[in-house]
């Protein structure tokens, strides 16, 4: 009886290998194969002749046949099975609606800062004439946040966002600059406002009542008894004894009794250490410690202490300084 050979599986798993290599030789040899196109035009010219392997036309098919498929495949899921977020797209429209309405309202507050840093730069003008520390009240740092500003993007909910941000930051810092500049020049002003009120302005005797017979400085002796003359440290007015003397700034009164040739004579303590004094007065009406107004009726006009006719005495001083030419002050009504 013949023997029969059996192959043992390394034998069987060399054959198929050698098989396989057969087949990829082949196919690989099939692939390197040229085919031909051949463009022919309707007129004389030569034509065209485009060589390409097959194995280049096999994956050049096969790609676009899975893009056919992919696109085929996109086209179904996106027609039957894609559901839309409805509820997202409202709030991002929402989102969108919100974020244009703020980028308006940025434009209308860049202009708002803008006259706002005008006014201020005026204030401190007129409260110093000078802009002090001018670049306080300019953009001088912004925050850390740095975003991209290209105007051709703003496309993107999230773009527009970063540029409403940034503008809203940067005017931010603009005003936080402008409210003590602002606010020193207001309180500035307003020290001004109060010392000029509190300060004797204008006359002691109503507008168009007495004449000035006797300025402030030096003047002859209307006694004649010093023929060098004599300092004079007020102005005089005189006018009919009675007429009324009226205060020339708010304070508080301190003396109603006779002070050397004055006679009987008003001293008004005002702020910031100004004083004025009334002489010659034939009446007083005010009594110790009465806080008055400006234009209320102190005393009467006169002729007591050393004087040659009726008239009221009007002095201004500042504290234990010499005193000061009433005439300024007069003048500042």
């Amino acid at each position: 009886m013949a023997e029969t050979y059996v192959t043992t599986a390394y034998e069987r798993l060399q054959i198929a290998n050698l098989r396989w290599r057969k087949r990829l030789q082949k196919w690989i040899s099939r692939s390197r194969e040229k085919v031909s196109f051949v463009l022919i035009p309707n007129d004389e010219k030569p034509f065209a002749q485009i060589e390409i392997s097959v194995g280049m036309l096999g994956f050049l098919f096969g790609l676009s046949l899975s893009l056919v498929l992919l696109s085929f495949g996109l086209l179904l899921y996106f027609s039957f099975f894609f559901e839309r977020n409805l509820s997202l797209e409202k709030k991002t429209e929402t989102q969108l609606v919100s974020f244009l309405f703020y980028d308006l309202l940025s434009k209308d507050l860049r202009e708002s800062v803008e006259e706002l840093e005008s006014m201020t730069e005026s204030l401190n003008l007129l409260a110093w004439e000078e802009i002090p520390e001018k670049e306080m009240i300019t953009q001088d740092y912004l925050l850390k946040e740095e975003f991209r500003k290209d105007a051709s993007e703003l496309d993107s909910n999230l773009l527009l966002f970063q540029q409403v941000v940034t503008t809203y930051t940067q005017f931010g810092v603009r005003l936080g600059n402008l409210v003590p500049n602002f606010q020193n020049a207001i309180d500035y002003l307003s020290m001004r406002e109060s010392i000029f009120y509190s300060m004797p302005r204008g006359r002691p005797l109503k507008p168009g009542v007495g004449v000035v017979t006797s300025t402030f400085g030096y003047r002859s002796d209307p006694f004649g008894i010093l023929p060098v003359g004599e300092y004079h440290s007020g102005i005089d007015f005189a006018a009919g004894e009675g007429t009324p003397i009226y205060a020339t700034g708010p304070g508080i009164i301190a003396v109603d009794t006779a002070v050397g040739g004055l006679g009987k004579s008003v001293r008004i303590n005002h702020e910031n250490g100004f004083f004025t004094l009334y002489g010659h007065c034939s009446l007083i009406l005010v009594n110790p410690g009465d806080r008055v107004k400006r234009g209320d009726k102190i005393a009467l006009v006169g002729q007591t202490g050393k004087a040659t006719g009726a008239h009221v005495h009007y002095e201004v001083r500042i504290g234990l300084d010499s005193p000061l030419d009433p005439e300024e002050y007069i003048n500042l009504d």
